[in-house]
């Protein structure tokens, strides 16, 4: 993904507003924009938006040097001819950032009427489709500061969405038919297209690996991690399959991934949860289970926040403290691992054949998300929560998570709304870049 996001700055005012308190803000502003936002490429409008020529001149200097998203900062009350002109020409989200009012004096006139001004132009946006935000606050309160910072990552993300590839190891596993997917309503509301390899293409990859290669991995897995329980052959299916996977991934330049895990992995005694674990926390994406819709969830919010996401499964509640339990088979990327219940990599929890974390996960705060199609329109399922220090209590990777939701409220909305049974966790806060993602996609949020 592009890092570098390219921010159009402009402040507007309708001609029979005052200009004083806009050329201010037009420094100030600006500045301050810049300097916040460090990984941005702040496009200043030099001057004010006010007359249609302004209007024009300015649509031509965003559009000339690629505006990704535009920031409207309110000099004074503007009439919609300015943020629909922006939209119109220019044809990317819009930021209506409405400061506070400055003066107020019983005997003076009102110098802005900035939120006023943003809700007619949000208004006339919605009318006519074009993707916009508002901001009401001054650069001064932090709330501001994280709102625009939310709303630039989100724009970020979707920006990189658009021309990556998702490879396809296989499909789905047998009758798991919430993994099935629609490739064109991926492309159409994401950007994303797909690619597939075959799952023979791994197996004569892992086959024909030279085996100073495999030596040198099996050290480094027995070095780290306490492999005792592993059956026979497991590890060293361990070590070859990551080996090829991480060949295969990037000659194919396969920017995220889903992999059919069984049965014809866990008939090979190669069942993936380990190694997709340990590509996860090197920043090689592949989603179990042939999961191509949670796959996308966990790119999405590793793009937000750089974190290794965790596809998992909602598996028991506790009502006494309101928590929720999210367990897998084994695939949690080693960072999150809680070493202090102990780590080992042992064999597939349930049916054997391959190679598994059984460790508890870390505490901290974590966003659960999933973006699901239900008759070619997806929404995004999303629940925020806290993960509290956790005994493993069976075989595989599992946390507690105390959320907000009473519990049973929660299994009632998740039977309700047809959320499907894999989450992508993400040890971070990031419910509001998840939000205004949904957003720019015109994709409806479901609470849970």
């Amino acid at each position: 993904m592009e890092d570098l996001l390219n921010v159009g700055v402009c402040v507007t005012l309708s001609g029979r507003w005052p200009q004083e308190l806009g050329e201010r803000r037009l420094a100030e502003y600006s500045q301050w924009l810049e300097d916040s936002f460090p990984g941005t490429k702040m496009l200043r409008f030099p001057r004010l938006v006010c007359t249609d020529g302004d209007l024009r001149e300015c649509c031509g200097y965003f559009c000339e040097n690629r505006a990704d998203i535009i920031v409207m900062i309110y000099g004074a009350f503007t009439g919609d001819n300015v943020p629909c002109g922006l939209a119109d020409a220019c044809g990317c989200p819009i930021v209506l950032f409405a400061p506070r009012e400055e003066r107020w004096d019983r005997d003076d006139r009102l110098y802005a009427n900035a939120l006023c001004s943003a809700a007619m132009n949000g208004a006339s946006l919605t009318r006519i489709h074009a993707p916009h935000f508002t901001v009401y606050g001054d650069p001064d309160e932090p709330r501001v500061a994280r709102e625009l910072g939310d709303i630039f990552a989100a724009r970020r993300v979707v920006k990189g969405l658009r021309g990556m590839t998702f490879g396809l190891f296989g499909y789905r596993p047998t009758a798991f038919y919430n993994c099935a997917f629609d490739e064109n309503v991926i492309r159409r509301t994401f950007g994303i297209n797909f690619e597939e390899t075959d799952l023979k293409v791994v197996f004569d990859t892992m086959d024909a690996l030279p085996p100073e290669e495999v030596e040198a991995q099996l050290a480094e897995l027995r070095a780290r991690w306490d492999t005792a329980l592993l059956p026979e052959g497991h590890l060293e299916n361990h070590a070859r399959l990551y080996l090829a996977l991480k060949r295969l991934i990037p000659r194919y330049g396969y920017d995220f991934c889903s992999i059919k895990c069984w049965p014809e992995m866990g008939a090979l005694h190669a069942t993936p949860c380990a190694v997709l674990g340990r590509l996860m926390d090197e920043g090689i994406g592949v989603a179990c289970e042939g999961d191509v819709d949670a796959g996308i969830t966990a790119a999405i919010q590793r793009l937000i926040c750089g974190a290794p996401p965790f596809i998992t499964d909602l598996i028991n509640i506790g009502e006494e403290d309101n928590t929720v339990t999210f367990w897998h088979c084994g695939n949690a990327a080693p960072s999150l691992h809680d070493p202090s219940d102990g780590v080992v990599m042992a064999n597939h929890p349930l049916a054997g054949q391959g190679t598994s974390f059984w460790c508890a996960l870390r505490p901290g705060p974590v966003t659960a998300a999933r973006f699901t199609n239900f008759d070619g329109q997806y929404r995004l399922f999303l629940l925020g929560g806290k993960a509290l220090p956790t005994r493993r209590n069976t075989r595989g990777c599992m946390v507690n998570v105390k959320v907000d939701t009473p519990v049973l409220e929660l299994v009632r909305r998740i039977a309700d709304t047809g959320m499907s049974h894999h989450y992508s966790l993400v040890w971070a806060d990031i419910a509001d870049s998840m939000r205004a993602v949904a957003k720019l996609l015109e994709i409806p949020v479901i609470e849970l």
